[in-house]
């Protein structure tokens, strides 16, 4: 049973990946639940990044003990496990994939099988057929920097609505995803502005905090709650009124003399239009407008041609103002 030590010093145990891998489905790391009603289908995915493992934790519970289901049915998916069982506190960071990023091939699997497909391309092939009719997917991940929680919804008003109806995380991102690939909540009917199934990805906090597992527990709560699932977790308290923060450029990196000109921390705000940011090469990185939200800036650890540098954003709502 791995146990890691998280950012704030405690140790902490996490579900062993045979655990997680025996599922009780066909495919090793789906269990689905079903109650005796109808209903809609949630689906959560945890570990699309093996390092990632708030998901991992908040759902391990319901892998003890199943969950009742007044209606509807109920998938958890599991996903990348080979990268998740290389995890050991020593090198828990270097443990985010095998071969490559897992949520940038979900555009890329109804082409023919590449001549060496990746680990993380044929595992995503596995997991789609069980959560792409989802009603509703709620993606857990976490961030390689400390932030608070960001719920991501895509582009879809769908989606906002069902993260509304959650009440949570406070601050939300609209965007329109990355040029190296699709995610998981970028791909099929979650796409589908005509299609009612809705999703949002929720980026937890950083990586191995205290607040990531809370948080990812918390979300894991309230869309059981949601589906009519008894839950022995009830959902913290939540008085935040929810801010809307939509991704008005999204900055790929094109050179390998990508760098910023200072540390930025996720959602610092630049107060001015045209505030020089980073350099990729020679060319400039500015500020869009002014009060602009800097997103995830990348760490030195994934600057490279064709990853996204960072995400401006601009905040276009709040409810409760």
């Amino acid at each position: 049973m791995p146990i890691i030590t998280l950012t704030e010093g405690q140790r902490v145990e996490l579900p062993p990946v045979a655990t997680l891998a025996r599922g009780n489905t066909s495919t090793p790391g789906i269990w689905r639940f079903q109650g005796p009603q109808p209903g809609p289908h949630l689906a959560i995915t945890a570990l699309i990044h093996g390092n990632e493992v708030c998901g991992a934790y908040a759902l391990w519970p319901f892998l003890k003990s199943p969950p009742t289901l007044a209606r509807g049915q109920l998938t958890l998916a599991f996903c990348n496990l080979d990268a998740y069982g290389a995890l050991d506190d020593a090198r828990k960071a270097d443990c985010r994939l095998q071969d490559e990023d897992m949520n940038r091939v979900w555009g890329r699997l109804d082409e023919p099988a590449p001549a060496s497909p990746s680990s993380e391309w044929r595992r995503a092939r596995e997991i789609r057929p069980w959560v792409q009719d989802a009603d509703v997917l709620l993606d857990l991940h976490s961030m390689s920097t400390p932030a608070p929680p960001l719920g991501l919804v895509a582009m879809a008003q769908k989606n906002i609505a069902f993260a509304q109806s959650l009440g949570a995380p406070a601050l939300l991102l609209r965007d329109a995803g990355h040029a190296a690939g699709l995610r998981l909540i970028d791909s099929g009917a979650f796409a589908d502005p005509a299609r009612s199934n809705a999703c949002m990805l929720v980026e937890c906090g950083e990586h191995f905090s205290e607040n990531a597992l809370a948080t990812a527990v918390d979300v894991v709560a309230r869309a059981l709650l949601l589906l009519g699932v008894e839950s022995a977790a009830a959902p913290a308290s939540n008085e935040e009124a929810q801010t809307l923060i939509e991704v008005t450029l999204a900055v790929t990196i094109q050179t390998e003399a990508f760098r910023w000109v200072q540390d930025w921390s996720n959602m610092d705000l630049v107060p001015q239009a045209g505030t020089l940011v980073g350099m990729d090469g020679e060319h400039q990185v500015r500020t869009p407008h002014d009060h602009a939200y800097m997103v995830m800036p990348v760490t030195p650890r994934f600057r490279k041609p064709g990853q996204t540098a960072v995400r401006f954003g601009r905040r276009v709502t709040l409810w409760g103002d």
